[in-house]
């Protein structure tokens, strides 16, 4: 009986010459995006993000932040951080948060021109990392940018302790992840608009919409602080101007007006 299958004579078509990527490095790349591409929601999007970089790349510090623009993004800081002490960051808000180079406009128009750019390539004097990263035990840091067009923009940011640099083979995973990931956020940023539009009465900042959606799910102060890397006091602080923004006496008001709200499709 003649078998089903005509043979060929070629086998799997090779890697190309100096291909920077590993099957290892491939495997990375599905395990992250197998990690987010079931999230329900632009919250739940960016700490699955948060939590496969960790794991897959074994990042010792993780930034998801997005915003409608860049510079938003990164500037106004609405998003999750993973990774770092708090002291860390209390140091960097009170004395290096201006002079960091990820904060500058030189740097947003190389990030949305690149994708992927290292701390080295914005500051090759050194100095900032010299300062103030490598005595808390950050040797490098990379930013990579997920641009969602009219939707939004996702910022990551990574840092790293164990490599002098950012390993050539992991920017060359984030270049190519962050295509693949660009119909993801879209999709989730476009849902996270039509959600804040159907509370448009709600007149919060980005930080506190964070806070009013987890206050919603019935996540106490603490679980709040925890997820979203602050200190509880901030929490406090967000939460009353929610209730007040929002008319809502208690937590429990506020989780049925949140939950009355129409809910993007």
């Amino acid at each position: 009986m003649p078998d089903a299958i005509i043979r060929s004579p070629r086998g799997p078509r090779p890697l190309p010459d100096g291909e920077p990527m590993s099957a290892a490095d491939y495997r990375r790349l599905v395990g992250v995006l197998e990690s987010v591409d079931t999230a329900a929601d632009l919250p739940e999007f960016r700490e699955r993000l948060l939590l496969a970089l960790q794991s897959w790349f074994g990042y010792a510090g993780v930034a998801v932040l997005h915003g409608d623009t860049l510079a938003a993004a990164i500037e106004e800081g609405c998003g999750i951080l993973g990774g770092y002490a708090p002291a860390f960051l209390a140091e960097y808000a009170a004395r290096w948060r201006d002079l960091d180079p990820f904060r500058t406009e030189r740097a947003y128009q190389r990030l949305l021109a690149e994708g992927v750019v290292t701390l080295e390539e914005l500051d090759p004097s050194g100095d900032y990392a010299e300062r103030f990263l490598r005595p808390h035990g950050i040797t490098d840091k990379a930013g990579m940018v997920v641009d969602g067009g009219p939707a939004g923009v996702i910022y990551v940011g990574i840092a790293i302790r164990d490599t002098a640099r950012v390993p050539a083979r992991d920017l060359a995973v984030l270049r190519v992840l962050r295509r693949h990931l660009a119909p993801l956020a879209i999709d989730r940023l476009t849902r996270h608009r039509e959600r804040l539009a159907a509370r448009a009465d709600w007149r919060l900042t980005p930080r506190e919409w964070d806070v009013a959606a987890l206050a919603a799910q019935g996540l106490t102060n603490q679980q709040i602080a925890a997820r979203l890397f602050v200190g509880v006091d901030t929490v406090k602080k967000h939460l009353t101007r929610v209730l007040a923004e929002t008319g809502s006496a208690t937590r429990t008001e506020l989780a049925a007006r949140w939950h009355r709200q129409r809910r993007p499709q």
